[in-house]
Protein backbone atom coordinates (compact mmCIF):
# COMPACT_ATOMS: atom_id res chain seq x y z
CA UNK A 1 0.00 0.00 0.00
CA UNK A 2 1.35 3.53 -0.87
CA UNK A 3 -0.71 5.98 0.87
CA UNK A 4 -1.15 9.05 -0.94
CA UNK A 5 -2.30 11.58 0.79
CA UNK A 6 -4.60 12.09 4.06
CA UNK A 7 -6.30 15.70 3.32
CA UNK A 8 -8.85 17.93 5.38
CA UNK A 9 -12.15 18.05 3.66
CA UNK A 10 -14.40 19.49 5.91
CA UNK A 11 -15.05 20.08 9.67
CA UNK A 12 -16.51 16.64 9.38
CA UNK A 13 -14.40 14.67 7.14
CA UNK A 14 -10.80 13.74 6.30
CA UNK A 15 -10.36 12.21 2.21
CA UNK A 16 -7.56 9.43 2.44
CA UNK A 17 -6.03 8.50 -1.27
CA UNK A 18 -4.26 5.49 -1.07
CA UNK A 19 -2.59 2.66 -3.82
CA UNK A 20 -3.29 -0.54 -3.55
CA UNK A 21 -1.32 -3.39 -5.51
CA UNK A 22 -4.46 -5.19 -5.95
CA UNK A 23 -7.68 -4.91 -8.25
CA UNK A 24 -10.90 -2.67 -6.87
CA UNK A 25 -13.09 -5.73 -6.66
CA UNK A 26 -10.23 -7.78 -4.39
CA UNK A 27 -9.65 -4.60 -1.89
CA UNK A 28 -10.98 -5.78 2.21
CA UNK A 29 -13.05 -2.98 2.95
CA UNK A 30 -14.45 -4.37 6.02
CA UNK A 31 -10.75 -4.37 7.31
CA UNK A 32 -10.37 -1.26 7.48
CA UNK A 33 -11.10 1.61 10.55
CA UNK A 34 -10.56 3.93 13.20
CA UNK A 35 -10.08 2.11 16.63
CA UNK A 36 -12.07 3.75 19.56
CA UNK A 37 -12.57 2.36 23.00
CA UNK A 38 -15.79 0.94 23.31
CA UNK A 39 -16.15 -0.51 19.10
CA UNK A 40 -15.54 -3.51 17.54
CA UNK A 41 -14.87 -4.10 13.92
CA UNK A 42 -18.53 -3.63 13.15
CA UNK A 43 -18.91 -0.13 14.84
CA UNK A 44 -15.95 1.69 13.99
CA UNK A 45 -15.94 4.39 11.64
CA UNK A 46 -14.73 3.24 8.09
CA UNK A 47 -14.41 4.42 4.61
CA UNK A 48 -17.07 6.41 3.07
CA UNK A 49 -18.14 7.01 -0.53
CA UNK A 50 -15.34 5.28 -2.08
CA UNK A 51 -14.32 7.01 -5.42
CA UNK A 52 -11.66 5.08 -7.92
CA UNK A 53 -9.00 7.35 -9.54
CA UNK A 54 -6.44 7.02 -12.37
CA UNK A 55 -3.45 6.06 -11.50
CA UNK A 56 -1.78 9.46 -11.16
CA UNK A 57 -4.64 10.81 -9.19
CA UNK A 58 -5.65 13.07 -11.99
CA UNK A 59 -9.40 12.49 -12.87
CA UNK A 60 -12.32 9.22 -11.86
CA UNK A 61 -12.16 6.04 -13.38
CA UNK A 62 -16.18 5.57 -12.74
CA UNK A 63 -18.97 7.40 -11.29
CA UNK A 64 -18.81 7.86 -7.16
CA UNK A 65 -20.71 4.58 -5.32
CA UNK A 66 -19.37 2.90 -8.31
CA UNK A 67 -16.34 -0.18 -8.74
CA UNK A 68 -14.22 0.22 -12.21
CA UNK A 69 -15.45 -2.17 -14.78
CA UNK A 70 -11.68 -2.78 -16.05
CA UNK A 71 -10.87 -6.57 -14.51
CA UNK A 72 -7.14 -6.32 -15.64
CA UNK A 73 -6.20 -3.55 -13.44
CA UNK A 74 -2.86 -5.02 -10.94
CA UNK A 75 -3.22 -1.25 -8.98
CA UNK A 76 -5.78 0.68 -7.56
CA UNK A 77 -5.98 4.23 -6.31
CA UNK A 78 -9.09 5.71 -4.48
CA UNK A 79 -9.90 8.01 -2.59
CA UNK A 80 -12.00 7.68 0.66
CA UNK A 81 -13.46 9.98 2.84
CA UNK A 82 -13.28 8.89 7.04
CA UNK A 83 -15.28 10.83 10.17
CA UNK A 84 -12.46 13.13 11.43
CA UNK A 85 -11.76 13.34 15.48
CA UNK A 86 -12.47 9.43 16.31
CA UNK A 87 -8.65 8.44 16.30
CA UNK A 88 -5.19 9.20 15.05
CA UNK A 89 -4.58 5.99 13.10
CA UNK A 90 -6.50 3.88 10.27
CA UNK A 91 -6.01 0.30 10.41
CA UNK A 92 -6.05 -1.64 6.91
CA UNK A 93 -5.24 -4.88 5.62
CA UNK A 94 -2.61 -3.53 4.50
CA UNK A 95 -0.92 -1.64 6.77
CA UNK A 96 -1.82 1.74 9.08
CA UNK A 97 -2.49 5.41 8.23
CA UNK A 98 -1.33 7.95 10.09
CA UNK A 99 -4.72 10.41 9.83
CA UNK A 100 -3.79 13.05 12.41
CA UNK A 101 -2.34 15.60 10.41
CA UNK A 102 -4.31 16.08 7.85
CA UNK A 103 -2.63 18.32 4.30
CA UNK A 104 -4.97 20.68 2.57
CA UNK A 105 -7.13 19.28 -0.16
CA UNK A 106 -5.35 19.50 -3.40
CA UNK A 107 -7.08 21.14 -6.55
CA UNK A 108 -6.79 18.06 -8.26
CA UNK A 109 -8.89 16.57 -5.83
CA UNK A 110 -11.06 19.21 -5.21
CA UNK A 111 -12.16 19.64 -8.90
CA UNK A 112 -13.45 15.35 -9.14
CA UNK A 113 -14.26 14.13 -5.84
CA UNK A 114 -17.51 14.00 -4.96
CA UNK A 115 -19.34 14.29 -1.51
CA UNK A 116 -22.53 13.67 0.07
CA UNK A 117 -23.40 14.23 3.53
CA UNK A 118 -24.35 10.78 5.18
Amino acid sequence: MKTNGVYYFNSRFILVEITLECSPDMIDWFGFGVPEPGTDEFTRTGPYMEQYLTPNGEDKLCDAWDEPEDEDMESTRVAFFIEYGHGDVLETPYGNIDISDPDPLPIRLYDIIEFEDP
